[in-house]
């Protein structure tokens, strides 16, 4: 069925050979971990990538750039340049440090936005303190962020719940995006890997607020909590975008494993495409 519905992945990593070095060491864990240590050493190729998404039958991949500290581990021009070879198979996400002074860090979302076409902005709070402390995103360093985000219209994908890296997680909890979604009402919030273990508040955010999202990147579809399950699946089945955090993940075994969740053909549909393509404001 995947196939046929033609699937729209809402996080995917470029792991290009030659760019592990890249990784600080924080992150080498969670790839031990996820068992992907390995892939990620090797990297692939943009063409492998394609090839995989075909055997899946996954149309597009949501691309984001990534940053940590003075490590650009795929910056934006990257993400541009891929984007702008292959725009019907990849759309770019990039990425900013809010930490600069806001008008540069303004103009640079402004440059993502019009000259690199990217549609999207990615935020990782854990990333921006000292390693032991993040900075939750209703910090004051974020609201031009997000002012610019709602004049460009670019939704805003930030990472929720506990890191899998070494890296500190209480800035990850949900309820920091309640005030966010308050204040900026016109704001598209994406809240990344379901917000675990503090899903019931990122579920219930996203039921509250019109322009709030689950995305589902680096969790397992079968592993979901029984209660995000009846949320993706009843109440909640506008609201929650497939992910896989590719290629931590894999596509074909997140997709089986949605369909496994027993969901309806329509249910499905909103899951693994029709959500990304509204949040991320690319209908059909």
């Amino acid at each position: 069925m995947s196939e046929t519905i033609g699937a729209v992945d809402a996080w995917a990593t470029l792991v290009q050979p030659g760019t592990i070095d890249r990784w600080p060491p924080e992150f080498i864990s969670i790839f031990k971990k996820y068992g992907s240590l390995e892939l990620f050493t090797k990297g692939m190729s943009v063409e492998q990538i394609i090839d995989n998404m075909d055997e899946a039958g996954v149309d597009r991949l949501m691309l984001s750039a990534f940053g940590y500290g003075e490590y650009d581990i795929i910056s934006n021009e990257e993400v541009a340049e891929i984007c702008a070879k292959h725009p019907d198979r990849f759309t770019g996400v990039g990425t900013i440090d809010p930490r600069g002074k806001p008008m540069d860090v303004v103009r640079e979302i402004e440059r993502i936005s019009r000259e690199l076409e990217l549609r999207g902005l990615r935020l990782e709070p854990y990333a921006y303190g000292d390693g032991t402390v993040g900075a939750p995103p209703n910090a004051k360093m974020y609201w031009p962020v997000y002012a610019k985000c709602v004049e460009l219209g670019l939704p805003v994908a930030i990472q929720v719940g506990h890191t899998g890296p070494l890296l500190p997680s209480e800035a990850g909890r949900p309820i920091h995006l309640d005030e966010v979604a308050l204040a900026f009402p016109e704001l598209v919030i994406i809240g990344c890997h379901i917000g675990q273990p503090w899903h019931e508040e990122m579920m219930i955010l996203a039921w509250k607020h019109p322009n709030v999202y689950v995305e589902t990147s680096a969790r397992t579809p079968k592993h979901w909590p029984e209660s995000f399950v009846k949320f993706a699946t009843t109440y909640g089945q506008d609201k929650v975008l497939w992910a896989t955090d590719y290629p931590l993940l894999t596509f074909d075994r997140t997709l089986k494993e949605v369909r496994d969740l027993g969901v309806t053909d329509a249910v499905y549909r909103k899951l693994v495409r029709e959500n990304t393509l509204r949040a991320f404001r690319m209908e059909d």
